[in-house]
């Protein structure tokens, strides 16, 4: 069966002889040498039996790749690679650079709080939903009248999301934003990038005073709920799960990467980092194409 070891550069181009570094470790199989960037990106082909491919995986696992690498390893079948049909995302710290609770807790002066708690959360050592009613608690009585409006201001798109919606609308993706983060900001961001669907917690309001609540209502959206919508929504378009693309940054996007069938870590917290398909730390979301196979031509012409 047909493989690949896809390398991508975090910065504008490869450190020097970290792809030798590469080849080094390929030098048992036979490799065909595709380059996707001259400067960024390249897929290394190879074949293997089946009987070696969990020892390679293995081996891959362990490996230290050269820094200012991102390397991931991938069976090299179209299906899996260039024809994926649903993308779903994280929205704070993956759409958005901001963790918009955050942004919220600045009107109360309680943002090292509730980023302490934040930072707990996306490491997995504490329950999400815990972490959520104990962030939300913090900003009670924070005024919600010209509250999303503002933050719709202070809210920055990520480098590349524009960019890579736009192709993967061309190729035909459906596309999610199912965020722990909060509704009104969710749909903004499912409008903005042009997104078919948008999922996210909704934040109680006290209607006598017109100020947060202190709580959530309805569904929360946790990493077992984001699994779910994902599942979900691919049945409802008729696209099996296994052409599902999940991308975030935190401990609760593990089980939605875990349900599609390839998930990307981006920029994420080491223990994401450690637990997903594959890691992208690179400064833009756009290079997600190159995980995809497609080479810097092709990506400028879905793009422009």
């Amino acid at each position: 069966m047909s493989y690949v070891i896809n390398v991508i550069a975090q910065g504008d181009s490869f450190p020097e002889d970290s792809l030798a570094k590469v080849e080094e470790f390929l030098a048992g199989v036979q490799i065909s040498t595709k380059v996707l960037n001259a400067c960024r990106a390249v897929d290394y082909e190879f074949f293997l039996d089946i009987s070696e491919v969990e020892a390679f995986r293995a081996n891959f696992k362990v490996h230290s790749f050269p820094k200012g690498l991102d390397v991931s390893f991938q069976t090299n079948i179209p299906a899996f690679r260039r024809q994926k049909k649903l993308f779903v995302f994280d929205m704070d710290s993956t759409l958005i650079y901001q963790e918009v609770i955050e942004l919220i807790a600045a009107y109360a002066d309680v943002e090292d709080k509730v980023a302490y708690i934040t930072t707990q959360a996306m490491n997995g050592e504490i329950d999400f939903s815990e972490s959520l009613a104990l962030r939300v608690k913090l900003l009670t009585g924070i005024p919600a009248g010209k509250l999303w409006d503002e933050l719709k201001l202070k809210i920055q798109i990520t480098q590349g999301a524009k960019e890579l919606c736009i192709a993967l609308k061309r190729l035909g993706c459906v596309m999610a934003v199912c965020s722990g983060g909060f509704l009104p900001l969710a749909n903004h961001i499912k409008e903005t990038l042009g997104l078919d669907y948008a999922f996210a917690n909704q934040l109680a309001v006290d209607d006598a005073t017109n100020t947060l609540a202190g709580h959530t209502v309805g569904d929360i959206v946790d990493g077992n709920k984001k699994a779910e919508l994902l599942k979900t929504i691919a049945q409802d378009h008729g696209i099996d799960t296994d052409l599902a693309v999940a991308v975030g940054d935190g401990a609760n996007d593990l089980l939605m990467m875990a349900k599609a069938g390839y998930g990307v870590a981006w920029n994420a917290k080491s223990k994401v980092q450690d637990l997903a398909p594959c890691r992208l730390n690179s400064k833009s979301l756009l290079d997600i194409l190159y995980i995809l196979g497609y080479t810097e031509a092709e990506i400028r012409e879905l793009t422009v």
